[in-house]
């Protein structure tokens, strides 16, 4: 590799995204265990995650900022996502 044009990596970013694309992984092999794929599509969905995966390695990638993202956070709100998460509601 020419040092001139190697891509200045961020290990700990590299790593949220190397996690985020382990969750993506796990969602495809659900669906494909819940019937919501077949092998041919789960095959390519996790393929086109694992090319993901190469970029991100390789440090070859550009975060873009989402516009729908939203920076408000509230108690209630996680309390949601983590019951969705969780598939069952809080306790206490």
């Amino acid at each position: 590799m020419d040092p001139e044009n190697e891509v200045a990596k961020d290990p700990a970013e590299q790593e949220m995204l190397a996690r985020g694309i382990g969750d993506e992984l796990t969602e495809i092999f659900v669906r494909y265990v819940r019937g919501e794929l077949d092998f041919a599509e789960a095959t390519f969905a996790a393929y086109d995650v694992l090319e993901d995966l190469h970029v991100i390695a390789s440090g070859d990638y550009e975060l873009e900022e989402d516009g729908d993202l939203e920076d408000e956070y509230t108690e209630e709100g996680a309390t949601e996502q983590q019951e969705d998460l969780a598939q069952e509601p809080a306790r206490g």
